[in-house]
């Protein structure tokens, strides 16, 4: 039976949730990267905002279990965790008397404006994060050519006619690789609830 797009884009949740080595790999893989630029951005040295990154993993291992996907969309989901932390955070030094530079003021002071804006940024990086590595996936799975038609010819905007030319391929055959290709990116992109927009921001990495 084919799955839904439900059960395909809550694929990689579910493994995380069974704590299934490959799955827990390919999401930390994916989602280290991005929690330690988000904290490092909130003003946190590199050790304490890679301290943190490993807290939000812990609290994943827990909360994982109780996210819905029918009332939040996972990136929204992830930066409460993340920002959550955060906030922790600056409260253990606030109560330490280890406030540096009123970093702790600063977050604890955050306006509803900010980490609105903050949320925004963070859902753009996890779009970004997750079409990167969907390109560089299905790359991997395909060989030089095929890729190059869908880099051709989806990516740069090129005539098929133009790509079937170059490659020495038939123009139908551009097409078809293309489509196949875009087809395997999609696919990966939903499978952390993420869309391929096609606009100009979804570049090759």
């Amino acid at each position: 039976m084919a799955s839904t797009e439900a059960d395909t884009r809550a694929s990689i949740i579910e493994g995380v949730r069974d704590q299934e080595p490959d799955r827990w790999r390919e999401f930390y893989e994916i989602y280290k990267p991005m929690l330690l630029a988000y904290f490092r951005k909130q003003g946190l040295p590199e050790g304490d905002a890679s301290d943190l990154v490993q807290e939000v993993f812990l609290k994943l291992l827990k909360k994982i279990q109780t996210y819905d996907r029918s009332r939040t969309r996972f990136r929204t989901w992830l930066f409460t965790v993340a920002r959550h932390t955060l906030i922790d955070q600056a409260r253990r030094r606030n109560s330490q008397k280890k406030a540096l530079d009123g970093w702790v003021s600063q977050v604890l002071a955050t306006r509803e404006d900010e980490e609105e804006r903050q949320r925004r940024e963070f859902e753009y990086s996890h779009h970004r994060r997750i079409l990167q590595f969907a390109f560089a996936e299905v790359r991997r799975r395909k060989s030089e050519r095929v890729w190059a038609c869908f880099e051709l010819s989806v990516v740069h905007g090129r005539t098929g006619a133009q790509v079937a030319e170059e490659l020495g391929l038939k123009t139908d055959a551009v097409y078809v690789n293309s489509w196949r290709v875009l087809q395997d990116v999609k696919e990966l992109c939903r499978r952390y609830d993420e869309e391929l927009k096609h606009d100009p921001d979804d570049r090759l990495p």
